[in-house]
């Protein structure tokens, strides 16, 4: 004869199995990330993976990177970079004192910065000695008169592809762990 049943083991249980299946899915998704980098090979090497448990409410996987390249290689760089639409911290970017002010916000070109010091993407000081000022760099590198970092690189959007294509994955693993739990284990015998 069946006297309760123990939910609160079953609830445990059935979050301990849904925490191996979610870290098993960031752990896949961050691998995918990993092999979608393509221009700054560096970025794979500051690739985070973390595991949250909330107060048994949410179970979140996350993935992060902390390497200031990580931007460049998500949403691109220079002419060839995701616009507004596309990329959520372009407009703050070009607000702030990283942007060259010689250069135009529309065609987004790396052009040569005025003599003097500025702060680069990286935060590191540099110094423009300033004979470039206003130069198009990308075309300058495309013919190989200067260093090929100046030119433009296009986005890989490298985590929300990473994400996309393993949606199905994870949505049916998750559905796996909570079809297939034994609940019935659970009830309580007299």
């Amino acid at each position: 004869m069946i006297a309760g049943y123990d939910a609160e083991r079953a609830a445990y249980d059935l979050q301990r199995s849904l925490t191996v299946e979610v870290a098993g899915l960031t752990k896949l998704v961050m691998l995918t990330a990993k092999s979608n980098i393509r221009y700054y090979p560096e970025v794979r090497n500051h690739l985070k993976m973390e595991l949250t448990n909330l107060a048994n409410r949410m179970i979140e996987g996350e993935i992060t990177a902390d390497y200031w390249q990580a931007w460049l290689e998500q949403f691109g760089k220079g002419s060839l970079m995701a616009g507004p639409s596309e990329n959520p911290g372009l407009i703050t970017y070009m607000n702030s004192e990283y942007w060259n002010r010689v250069r135009s916000k529309g065609s987004r070109v790396v052009v040569g910065r005025p003599q003097g010091t500025y702060k680069g993407i990286d935060g590191e000081v540099r110094r423009s000695g300033g004979s470039y000022i206003g130069v198009d760099l990308e075309e300058l590198a495309a013919r190989g008169d200067i260093d090929p970092s100046y030119g433009p690189t296009p986005p890989t959007f490298f985590l929300r592809i990473a994400l996309q294509s393993n949606r199905n994955r994870i949505l049916e693993g998750i559905s796996q762990v909570i079809t297939n739990f034994p609940y019935h284990k659970y009830f309580i015998q007299r």
